[in-house]
């Protein structure tokens, strides 16, 4: 039926068209139906069924009584002769005409079968009358299916063929034949009140097929507009990087061969104002060459930076060969150019030749924007946001530093920031626009920190290559390291978070950290105390390590930036992962007081967790079945503990008490003996009747136990947190 419509109606009439368009289209559907679903060939075996039943109670006229089955063959083959003409009509054809001529079929037949009844009618027989009501009912049924969509078709082939029939049945004189020709009747109408709903259900699902059709025309029509842009974007693209190669071509021939003859003048015997002179014109022309490389940098679309992932760059390499590059330019304006890097690390992935020039644009433009200081290039290895190892590079300048409202900007091709200051420097605003585009091929990111007046720092970072330079790198990245235990530290470092860190991964393993405000503190504590290790900030490293008492080894926290120092025992790059954490420290002997948590007096620096009876657990268990194990521990604890806290806020003691015995139960079953001797403890408190305020601190004593504990799980297992 759907090519029907689609022939019959244009596509464009939907639900929103005027309504007039809409209800031709509805119409022309229903007409549609009707010369679809009729089955003009069902009206034999009825008609077949009331002559046998006729013949066996009439035998008499055998011929007349044959007449309205053959002509009910007759409007059979009429029927069939209707649908193929509907079938091969023209299109331009209203559906009026074709619903007028399927009345006029629909009469035919109703009128055949009224003279069927007539004829098949047997007078005072009720078996046969009975049996000609069904089978006319049946037929009435059947056409009713038919001819539903259409109720004046069917009106007429209900009102001629059931007429008749009701006719004879009141004629009869029976009551019973009485009551039957009121049933014919009823049964007809209730056929006839039902065409309305049908017809209904009819139209929209009439209309929903219409908008469907709008829908996948709409759709192919906007997918032809979009791959017609798609092509004509590819062309233009194609067509601009042409342009750009035959341009420049066509102006770096002639601007080498300028460059040439300025270098080949400069060289030759000149007085000083035309050696300056020829001095601009090759700062010029160097620009300009500049400038095109970048033009072509950022036009250029090919998939030589899609395969730049895979390759394999030395980053201390690349960073050493850009400071000589750029060395004699660092003399001439009399700066420092350093270079800051391990003395292993891993390669980075990466287009060595691409990471180069990233480099040497970024070292370019600190020397550029840099009158007094320096530019250090810093090259390490730290942790991404997955866990993962990536290369960072830092270039840090002391110049002018970026004004804030440039700072957004600073990446987009053409926005050299602060035109005043740029342009004298002859900055076109394309060199971090490239660098952007090769970093993000290469699977890595790009920013800057900057403060105006005193310098910046311009960092990209790359991810680790596949195959690791350093055997030892690659050993301590993929074993884990179990972390240390009774170690005493003291941490002297100016960054808050840096310190955070420290004791977040360190104390809840039973080590004691202390922190130093000052160097001279941290010096007076080294001489005074007895630590196995010290932390401190790169830059006070020397420092400390020439005050005299400070005898235990020194851990240089090396930043991005930060220069290497000299009497360290250990560099250790921040910031560092806990397997590098607990590796730096794993040679260091446990001179603390062992572990111990004395009931109601916990030992702050007590161990949460014991972590070699977890190591064994994880050699008979597996890894994956005891961390399967702590998230249900995890989660039974937090229960737990909320429980508690409420319970001990409102004073319910005796339920605190279970679910201190609870949480001292499931704490104990995995050896967290801290947690297991607080809530033991505040047990014991409340069967012992402490007052409420002893209570409510040894409650929160078990809180801080199970913090410390799940902390700790969490640093020695990482998935157990996912």
């Amino acid at each position: 039926m759907s090519g029907a419509l689609r022939s019959t109606v244009q596509p464009d009439a939907d639900a929103s068209a005027p309504g007039d368009t809409m209800a031709r289209a509805e119409f022309a559907g229903r007409i549609d139906f009707l010369y679809r679903i009729g089955r003009f060939y069902l009206f034999l075996p009825f008609g077949a069924l009331c002559l046998v039943i006729t013949l066996f109670e009439r035998p008499a006229a055998p011929a007349l009584m044959v007449t309205p089955f053959l002509l009910q063959i007759g409007a059979t083959i009429a029927g069939f002769q209707l649908v193929r003409r509907y079938e091969n009509r023209n299109r331009n054809d209203a559906p009026e005409i074709w619903a007028r001529r399927y009345v006029f079929l629909s009469g035919i037949s109703g009128g055949i079968w009224g003279v069927g009844a007539l004829v098949w009618f047997v007078p005072h027989s009720f078996p046969a009358q009975a049996y000609l009501v069904l089978a006319f009912l049946g037929m009435a049924a059947t056409e009713f299916i038919a001819r539903a969509a259409y109720r004046p078709a069917y009106l007429t082939q209900a009102s001629l063929s059931l007429g008749p029939l009701a006719l004879m049945l009141f004629l009869d004189g029976n009551p019973i034949g009485f009551l039957t020709s009121i049933l014919v009747i009823f049964f007809g109408g209730v056929l006839y009140s039902y065409c309305s709903s049908f017809g209904e259900m009819l139209d929209e699902s009439i209309r929903l097929r219409l908008q469907n059709v709008d829908l996948v025309a709409s759709l192919r029509r906007e997918k032809n507009e979009a791959e017609t842009a798609r092509d004509l974007a590819q062309t233009n693209a194609h067509a601009k990087s042409a342009f750009i190669a035959n341009i420049s071509h066509e102006i770096r021939t002639p601007l080498n061969a300028l460059l040439g003859m300025a270098q080949l003048l400069e060289q030759s015997e000149l007085g000083h104002a035309q050696r300056n002179h020829v001095k601009v014109i090759l700062e010029a022309g160097h620009g300009l060459k500049t400038l095109l490389d970048d033009v072509i940098a950022l036009s250029r679309q090919d998939d030589s930076d899609a395969q730049a992932i895979e390759a394999d760059c030395d980053a201390i390499h690349a960073a050493r060969t850009v400071a000589r590059l750029l060395q004699p330019r660092a003399w001439e304006k009399k700066l420092r150019l350093s270079v800051t890097a391990p003395a292993e690390l891993l390669h980075a992935a990466g287009d060595p030749r691409r990471v180069r020039q990233i480099l040497l644009k970024l070292a370019d433009n600190g020397l550029k924007f840099t009158d007094a200081g320096g530019v250090d290039i810093a090259v390490s290895a730290q942790a991404d946001a997955l866990g993962g190892r990536q290369i960072r590079f830092n270039v840090t300048d002391t110049g002018s530093g970026i004004p804030r409202e440039f700072a957004k900007e600073l990446f987009e091709p053409f926005t050299p920031g602060d035109t005043s200051y740029t342009r004298r420097h002859q900055g076109a605003g394309l060199g971090l626009a490239v660098a952007r585009q090769m970093v993000e091929a290469m699977g890595g990111a790009i920013g800057f920190e900057s403060v105006e007046g005193e310098g910046s720092v311009f960092w990209f970072t790359l991810p680790v290559a596949r195959a690791a330079s350093s055997p030892r790198a690659e050993k301590e990245a993929v074993e884990s390291v179990r972390p240390p235990s009774g170690l005493q530290l003291l941490v002297f470092a100016g960054d808050v978070r840096m310190r955070e860190q420290l004791s977040h991964m360190l104390a809840p393993f039973g080590n004691r950290i202390a922190f130093a405000d000052s160097a001279s503190d941290a010096a007076s504590r080294a001489g005074r105390e007895r630590f196995d290790a010290i932390f401190v900030d790169s830059t006070s490293t020397d420092t400390l390590g020439a005050s005299p008492g400070v005898n235990c080894p020194l851990f240089a926290l090396v930043q991005p930036g930060m220069s290497v120092p000299v009497s360290a025992e250990k560099i250790l790059f921040w910031p560092a992962s806990r397997d590098e954490l607990y590796a730096a420290l794993s040679g260091l002997a446990a001179t603390s007081n062992p572990a111990r948590v004395t009931s109601g007096n916990r030992d702050a620096y007590s161990a949460a967790i014991d972590t070699s009876a977890f190591s064994a657990l994880e050699k008979s268990l597996g890894l994956v079945t005891l961390i399967e194990i702590l998230q249900s521990y995890t989660q039974t604890a937090e229960q737990l503990c909320g429980k508690l806290s409420d319970a001990s806020q409102s004073g319910r003691w005796d339920e605190a008490t279970r679910y201190a015995q609870d949480i001292a139960g499931a704490a104990g079953g995995l050896g967290l003996g801290a947690l297991t001797q607080a809530a033991r403890g505040f047990a014991q408190k409340a069967r012992e009747g402490e007052n409420a305020a002893a209570l409510q601190t040894a409650a929160q004593e078990v809180m801080a136990e199970h913090e410390r504990a799940r902390s700790a799980l969490n640093s020695l297992y990482p998935d157990l947190a996912a």
